[in-house]
């Protein structure tokens, strides 16, 4: 199984969770709630997958482990934007995101929503909320020169929301806005052995 950051994972039930420290008390109503949690970028033991559940507030974070054989279903944010589930919704982050998805198909990106908006579209929960952000994903290829991510930021930016996108490398993320907006040579790399500099070439191959 092709495991990634940001993608959502249907668990069966809470033992089936490998901490070590106690879980917080607001964990097991969350996942009653909605049984799903979220690939981390961290490594984990062979079998296993590095995991986050997410509770009401935003400071209620808690990370663990899946055995991947518990995996119920695997959702991937890819697989929420060819869904469009957003349609019809009243909340504004979603009356928005037909626009966003134009934009990525008018530049042939693989793109997928992540954070609240991934989360509500996936588990059906209400957890996206007037201060949140459209948090997105988009998988980089060969063309992902700095000019062509002011490209896409440019057109990002005539969407009437705030948007933060993660574009995806083999080897890690990094923050659309920081490479479109630095003066520094190097950029912040989220890696699977955590955050590391990488310099700026013509080419983000």
């Amino acid at each position: 199984m092709d495991l990634n950051p940001h993608d959502l994972l249907e668990i069966k039930c809470i033992s089936d969770l490998i901490s070590y420290s106690p879980l917080p008390d607001w964990v097991e109503s969350s996942l009653n709630q909605a049984p799903f949690v979220v690939v981390r970028r961290a490594r984990a033991e062979e079998g296993l997958v590095s995991v986050g559940i997410r509770g009401e507030k935003r400071n209620e974070r808690f990370a663990a482990f899946l055995p991947i054989k518990q995996i119920q279903k695997q959702i991937t944010p890819e697989q929420l934007a060819a869904s469009e589930n957003w349609k019809g919704s009243a909340k504004e982050l979603f009356r928005h995101m037909d626009e966003v998805s134009l934009l990525m198909k008018k530049h042939s990106l693989t793109w997928g929503p992540t954070g609240s908006v991934g989360f509500e579209l996936a588990s059906r929960k209400e957890t996206v909320t007037e201060m949140s952000d459209l948090d997105l994903l988009i998988r980089a290829d060969g063309r992902f020169t700095q000019d062509f991510c002011r490209t896409i930021n440019y057109d990002l930016k005539k969407v009437p929301i705030a948007i933060d996108v993660q574009v995806e490398l083999p080897e890690g993320a990094f923050s659309l806005h920081e490479i479109v907006t630095t003066q520094e040579e190097k950029i912040v790399l989220r890696t699977m052995n955590g955050p590391m500099l990488r310099r700026i070439y013509l080419e983000l191959k």
